[in-house]
């Protein structure tokens, strides 16, 4: 240990100028210049104190009042520290504290440490970590300046008070907390929550505040049910590189099998890729009998411009991840694709796949697609405001058992936007589309015979769109009121038989699609024919966010098309009446209406309502659903009525309730899903309940009663334990 006398004299200074001056003079001279000399490329160490004493005859030099001693970027800090120049020792007493060049600090009545502040010895420590979570210990032994031994300790990562023990601590025989590593490991611990000991290990380990990431044992999730029996899945997380990580999860389950879960991250400068999958063998007398699924995104930034991707999700059958707790959406999607983005141009090509998870369709009859080709250009405006729009649009489908698809479209527009000097909005387009398709194994209904080969179609269109919209402001409240007429002009019977419905299926005439040009979400399918839209919308807003919002509108068709279903709401001349009202009278209050009402007597054939109150302490809503069939040729579908209603409330500082219902209003309905939630989270612990009744089940997934049960301590990991009990309908 060497000091530096020209940091020590300041506060001397302050005190006694004079003899301050002189006694650092003959310091430094007599004692610390040989023993700099002979330390010149050593380490240098600081001291800061109120006094300085030197006693020849121990060869101890002591410093008294406020001392500060800093070296490699630890410091230590009391009220006296006696250094031995033969020893090499320190001696600490009053108040000693010592911060690591981690930024942990720990507390001591008194120690002893090494010259250079890596090795020493002290009982009754308390340290207080860079994430602020604590530890006690009765004795600490540290070397090497890196590892921290500590004996019969505690450690929680939980505020303390005068209330008693913390929410939950960690009590251990021994503690060694390796800071080149960043890893703390315990021996003989025991997990006490709420102060009663609820768990033992004899080995327990997790990276310090100071590890962004870690190698090793996660915590398990365990569980019980009807659908596999008794579970255990044991993560291991494996930081490979700092770009790059996996997790490893052995699963066993008693009544569906046993196999792993695996994950995989990694980042490169360009683009990011990750995997995410499992294989279960589900059989013990069929070791063959596997099921599994597979998740992973990939992109890739090639250039300023171009960007490359895939998407992929598969699952071995269409009740995998449902049984085994995965995310199931109804459709799995697969898609590969690649994408330009230009000044005034978008580019981009795609394939797909699709993976049926809920009602079972016929093998063979799911298309793949690939590719997918769009092209959209947008012209720079000239004089006038005209500009100019191109797009283009390839296509190639196919089945293993069904009809193909290779399709080509070209669209071509002008479009004039206009302001009069009386606040009208005109908007003139003028549109001219060419679609070739060649098809193979096309079954027309009508007389049930097939077609292959080649179709095609050319859909001019013109269309001019009036809006007028009268603004009035008041000292509270803002006025609009707009009324739009929109007149389109186009050929009729531009659908015919030959072209397959493929991306034109899912339509509902509604609000949202009331003024588009076209109201058919792909390309198989064109509304032709002149037709007028027309509707008038009304909003006021106010202060603190207060609005309305309301409009209605119908469509009229002077030839009537074919192309919609039955009760479509556009089958007729007019079609029926679509809308909504929104209104929010306060910040705490939303309510929202959506409509579609027969036009000849009104009745509802379509009504979405939705309704929340509250703040976010207290929340409460409800959803409700009303659904005509489209097509009567389908009738096995009948109404579709549903209610959901949820409710979110926190109930104290740390304390929160949440809970949902969604019923079957229709005919033979019931009960589909309900649950009920209680959460506790503080600074360092979160608890949480979750129960639920599900009534969904299909073949070995079964429906019935599920509770899961959440631990999670802050710096240690999270615990999940769940359980479900099957009924049989």
């Amino acid at each position: 240990m060497m000091f530096k006398t020209g940091s020590t004299l300041p506060r001397a200074q302050r005190t006694f100028p004079m003899l301050a001056a002189l006694a650092g003079t003959l310091l430094a001279a007599l004692l610390y210049a040989p023993l700099a000399l002979a330390q010149e490329n050593e380490e240098q160490t600081l001291i800061l104190a109120d006094e300085m004493r030197f006693d020849e005859n121990s060869n101890t030099v002591t410093a008294i009042g406020n001392v500060e001693i800093e070296r490699d970027g630890r410091i230590l800090i009391a009220d006296q520290v006696v250094y031995n120049q033969d020893t090499d020792v320190v001696a600490a007493s009053g108040n000693v504290t010592l911060v690591d060049s981690n930024g942990s600090v720990l507390f001591f009545d008194t120690a002893e440490i090494d010259g250079e502040l890596k090795a020493g010895f002290a009982r009754e420590v308390q340290v207080l970590l860079a994430d602020k979570s604590r530890m006690a210990a009765r004795l600490i032994r540290r070397r090497d300046g890196n590892i921290n031994e500590l004996r019969r300790a505690v450690y929680t990562a939980c505020d303390l008070n005068c209330d008693g023990d913390p929410v939950w601590q960690i009590k251990a025989r021994k503690v060694i907390h390796d800071q080149d590593n960043k890893l703390m490991t315990y021996n003989d611990a025991w997990v006490e929550v709420l102060g009663l000991p609820v768990f033992y290990t004899p080995y327990l380990a997790h990276p310090d505040p100071t590890a962004d990431r870690q190698s090793g044992l996660l915590a398990p999730a365990i569980g019980g049910g009807s659908n596999l029996g008794f579970s255990y899945a044991q993560p291991y997380y494996w930081n490979i590189a700092p770009d790059k990580d996996a997790t490893l999860t052995p699963l066993y389950t008693s009544s569906a099998g046993r196999g792993a879960i695996g994950e995989y991250r990694q980042l490169f400068r360009e683009g990011e890729l990750s995997l995410f999958g499992s294989l279960v063998v589900d059989d013990d007398d069929n070791p063959k009998d596997f099921r599994g699924h597979v998740r992973a995104r990939a992109r890739w930034d090639i250039d300023e411009r171009w960007r490359t991707g895939a998407d992929v999700y598969l699952a071995s059958d269409d009740t995998y991840l449902r049984r085994y707790d995965f995310d199931a959406p109804t459709w799995l999607t697969t898609n590969a694709f690649v994408e330009r983005f230009g000044t005034q141009s978008y580019f981009s090509a795609n394939a797909y796949h699709f993976q049926r998870q809920r009602r079972t369709v016929a093998t063979g009859s799911t298309p793949l697609v690939a590719p997918l080709i769009d092209y959209s250009f947008v012209g720079k405006p000239v004089r006038g405001g005209g500009y100019f729009t191109a797009d283009a649009s390839a296509l190639a489908l196919y089945r293993e058992d069904g009809s193909d698809q290779t399709r080509l479209s070209t669209t071509i527009g002008w479009h004039v936007p206009h302001i009069s000097q009386g606040g009208s909005m005109y908007t003139l387009r003028a549109t001219l589309r060419g679609d070739g398709y060649y098809v193979r194994d096309v079954i027309d209904p009508t007389n049930n015979t097939s077609f292959t080969g080649f179709e095609g179609r050319a859909i001019p269109q013109v269309s001019m769109e009036w809006r007028y919209p009268v603004v009035r402001t008041g000292s509270v409240l803002t006025q609009q009121l707009e009324p739009i007429v929109q007149g389109i002009i186009s050929p009729n019977g531009s659908n015919p038989s030959n072209i397959p419905n493929e991306d034109s299926r899912d339509f509902e005439f509604d609000d949202t699609n009331l003024f588009a040009e076209q109201r058919f979400s792909g390309y198989d399918r064109v509304e032709g024919g002149a037709r007028v839209n027309y509707g008038l919308r009304w909003s006021a807003y106010g202060n603190s966010g207060k609005s309305v919002d309301v409009m209605v509108g119908q469509s009229y068709r002077f030839k009537k098309d074919t192309t919609f279903a039955l009760n479509s709401g556009l089958d007729g001349h007019f079609s029926d009446y679509v809308g909504h009202v929104t209104v929010r009278p306060t910040s705490y209050l939303d309510l929202s209406y959506r409509f579609r009402l027969d036009q000849s007597d009104f009745s509802t054939e379509r009504s979405e309502f939705s309704a929340s109150i509250g703040n976010p302490m207290f929340r409460l809503g409800a959803n409700y659903i009303f659904i005509k069939p489209s097509d009567p040729a389908t009738p096995e579908f009948g109404d579709r009525e549903e209610l959901y209603a949820f409710f979110d409330t926190r109930i104290s500082k740390h304390w929160s309730l949440t809970g949902s219902h969604r019923e079957d209003l229709g005919v033979g309905g019931g009960s589909i899903r309900s649950s009920i939630g209680i959460e506790y989270e503080d600074e360092c612990f979160v608890f949480g309940l979750d129960i639920a009744d599900d009534n969904t089940e299909d073949r070995d997934f079964q429906s019935g009663f599920s509770v899961i049960l959440r631990f999670t301590l802050k710096t240690i990991g999270e615990v999940r334990l769940s359980s479900s009990v099957g009924v049989d309908q």
